[in-house]
């Protein structure tokens, strides 16, 4: 069991840090400053909310694969 929570801690630890770098790559882009005819350079933030998100992605199906073991282990002491 304590292995199935450390993966569980793991897994939205992940989760909460990548979010917060997604609302930090949101915010510089919502924040750029408009000049005109010049390009706003935001690739930078847009590849950082890219990475968050697919990391984001990649926490949520480690916490379901640790809730479909902890569900088969509660399954198998049931029975």
């Amino acid at each position: 069991m304590d292995k199935i929570d450390s993966i569980l801690q793991t897994a939205l630890g992940g989760i909460e840090t990548n979010l917060r770098r997604l609302h930090e790559a949101a915010h510089e882009i919502a924040t750029a400053p408009v000049r005109g005819a010049e390009p706003t350079e935001l690739t930078e933030p847009l590849i950082r909310m890219l990475e968050a998100q697919r990391a984001i992605e990649a926490s949520a199906a480690v916490l379901r694969r640790a809730d479909e073991a902890l569900g088969s282990l509660l399954e198998a002491l049931h029975s």
